[in-house]
C-alpha cells in the first residue's frame, strides 16, 4: 500500500513537470511547435559568468602530441614529462622506475644465488633446505612485487604525460587569486552566489 502510494506520487509528479515543460515553444517555427527543451540563446543564459572572449584552438598551442607523450612514457618512464617541461616529474618517474627495476634484478639474482644453495645442499639437512628455500620465497616474491610497482610507475607516467601534454595549450594562471567569490544576477535578475577554486 505504501510502495503504491509513492508510485502515484512521483508518477503524478513526473506527469506535472512534464506539462510544464511542454508549454515551451519552438520560437524559431513561428510558435506552433511545442518543444520541451529550452534551447541556448546566445546573451541570455549564463551572460555575467561564462562570456567566450577568447576564441584560439588550444589544440594548435600544445607542447607537443598527447599519443607521442603516452608513448615516449611507455618506453621510458620520464621521456613523456621531459617533452612536456615537467622536468621534476620526469626526474620522479625515471628515478623511481629505475630503483624499482635495479632493485628487483637484485632480488632476482639473490632468488637464484639461493636456489642454487638449496639444490646443492645436503638433502639430509632439512633446516638447512628449509632456511634456503625460505630465503629463496622471499626474495623471489621482493623481485615480483617490485617488478609489478614498476610496471605501476610505468603506466602513471605513461597517463601523467598523455593528460600533462593536452593540458599543455592552455593559458597558466599562476598569479590568479586562488579562491574567487562572486555576487551577480543571472538571466532572470535573481542574485546568485559562485566560488571558485583554482589548483
Amino acid at each position: 500500500m505504501r510502495t503504491s502510494f509513492i508510485i502515484v506520487v512521483l508518477l503524478l509528479s513526473a506527469a506535472g513537470v512534464a506539462a510544464d515543460d511542454s508549454t515551451l515553444v519552438d520560437s524559431t517555427r513561428g510558435g506552433e511547435i511545442p518543444v520541451d527543451t529550452l534551447l541556448f540563446e546566445p546573451g541570455q543564459m549564463l551572460r555575467s559568468f561564462a562570456a567566450v572572449t577568447d576564441t584560439t584552438n588550444r589544440e594548435t598551442r600544445l607542447i607537443q602530441n598527447p599519443t607521442t607523450a603516452l608513448l615516449k612514457s611507455l618506453a621510458v618512464p620520464g621521456l613523456g614529462q621531459l617533452g612536456n617541461r615537467r622536468y621534476l616529474k620526469a626526474v620522479l618517474f625515471f628515478g623511481l622506475d629505475v630503483w624499482m627495476i635495479g632493485s628487483a634484478i637484485h632480488y632476482g639474482r639473490q632468488a637464484s644465488d639461493f636456489r642454487e644453495l638449496y639444490g646443492a645442499a645436503d638433502p639430509d639437512n632439512v633446516t638447512l633446505r628449509n632456511d634456503y628455500y625460505s630465503l629463496y620465497r622471499d626474495r623471489k616474491d621482493e623481485r615480483n612485487k617490485l617488478t609489478w610497482y614498476a610496471v605501476i610507475v610505468t603506466f602513471f607516467s605513461m597517463f601523467d604525460a598523455y593528460v600533462d601534454a593536452h593540458l599543455s595549450g592552455f593559458p597558466r594562471r599562476e598569479d590568479d587569486a586562488v579562491l574567487r567569490m562572486q555576487l551577480a544576477p543571472d538571466c532572470d535578475g535573481r542574485p546568485v552566489a559562485s566560488v571558485s577554486l583554482s589548483f
